[in-house]
């Protein structure tokens, strides 16, 4: 265990207070960072932050400016999206621009930062509570370790949610791979709609892309129909491949002593799986810690809106047909000026603009299924 270097004064009680956060990703490694004032430990079962790789790595440029004070790992600026159907596109700018990071490099930096004011233990793994002690396995051994607070940053498929019966979001899969490609512009992002119950995607950096599949199904198959009807745009081998698992939907994520964060927590926006802008936000209200109920009543305050219009977006994509898609895309090349409303972090701000959609939209079967969700 690494030991902090911190001069602490006798009335300085935060310090005793003990909590133990399961995590070393950016969820723990964030809520290590800004707990700095408390006697804190992150225990991170993998052997270095970042691996395996199960984020596409697509944030907001608000968001990047928020990580950029501990990490400096942007690979791409982004200025908007060409959404595809199978038989149509449109290129559409939103209101917010975005930037493509790379979480290997974000994640090590996080946990470098935290690990200045917190005990860092790596190969450590949480397996549960015992005489309201944590046990743990590092390095082969058991450990034991007191604790006041835990904070369960430990993913979608969380031990510290298992333990304390937490709720768990509905998760869905995701399947990423690293190529070349033949990107229509390198600060565009490619997204696809009518393969999948969710959607697909190609992200460019440099002569590359990240072009990946999120589906509540088996994401191999697609992804293969994908890549055949992507043809020669796709290059040489792949380089990379990386499957992971989103969660949809966020569930109560406080009880008693104990607090999710992150992934655990579901804390994700339902309509796109990226998650590092809610967890920021997710972060900025551990200033009322350790009122952990304050916590999640101020993020669901804050949030409540953005996750229920995301719910329903996501919904929608599994109601809507491919040939649905090629309709909608069709009526977006003619009203392109309505993504400058729009707010990649925010879904709400599509709100204000349904009552126009709903009237420009003239297919009744689509429009039925519009109104019944939106």
């Amino acid at each position: 265990m690494r030991k902090t270097e911190r001069n602490y004064n006798i009335l300085d009680t935060d310090f005793y207070v003990r909590v133990l956060i399961v995590g070393g990703g950016p969820a723990g490694s964030l809520s290590a960072i800004a707990l700095k004032n408390y006697d804190v430990t992150v225990v991170e079962g993998h052997q270095s932050p970042g691996f395996p790789v199960q984020c596409a790595g697509l944030i907001s440029e608000r968001c990047y400016k928020e990580l950029k004070k501990f990490s400096d790992c942007k690979v791409n600026d982004i200025r908007g999206a060409v959404f595809f159907s199978p038989n149509n596109n449109v290129e559409l700018e939103g209101k917010v621009r975005a930037v493509v990071v790379e979480r290997k490099i974000l994640d090590r930096d996080l946990l470098a930062k935290a690990s200045e004011h917190t005990n860092v233990m790596i190969k450590t793994k949480f397996l549960g509570v015992e005489r309201d002690k944590a046990v743990l396995r590092s390095m082969g051994k058991r450990v034991e370790l007191d604790y006041d607070y835990i904070v369960g940053a430990d993913g979608v498929h969380s031990t510290v949610s298992k333990v304390f019966n937490f709720e768990r979001p509905k998760v869905y899969s995701a399947l990423q791979i690293t190529c070349k490609f033949d990107c229509i512009s390198e600060d565009l992002v490619e997204i696809y709609f009518g393969f999948s119950d969710f959607f697909c995607y190609a992200i460019p950096f440099d002569e590359f892309a990240k072009i990946g599949v999120i589906s509540s199904e088996n994401p191999t198959p697609i992804l293969k129909k994908l890549l055949r009807w992507l043809g020669e745009r796709v290059k040489g081998n792949i380089l990379e491949l990386n499957a992971g698992a989103i969660p949809i939907g966020l569930v109560s994520f406080v009880k008693n002593n104990v607090m999710l964060i992150g992934d655990s927590a579901g804390m994700v926006k339902p309509y796109t799986g990226g998650g590092l802008y809610y967890i920021l936000k997710a972060v900025e209200k551990l200033e009322h810690f350790p009122n952990l109920k304050k916590i999640q009543k101020e993020y669901v305050k804050d949030l409540g809106i953005e996750y229920k219009v995301g719910m329903k977006i996501a919904k929608l994509y599994k109601i809507l047909e491919p040939e649905d898609y090629d309709y909608l895309i069709g009526i977006a090349k003619e009203r392109s000026d309505f993504a400058k409303e729009l707010d990649m972090d925010k879904p709400s701000t599509l709100l204000k603009l349904i009552p126009l959609i709903l009237k420009i939209v003239k297919k009744r079967r689509i429009l039925m299924k519009l109104s019944s969700l939106l």
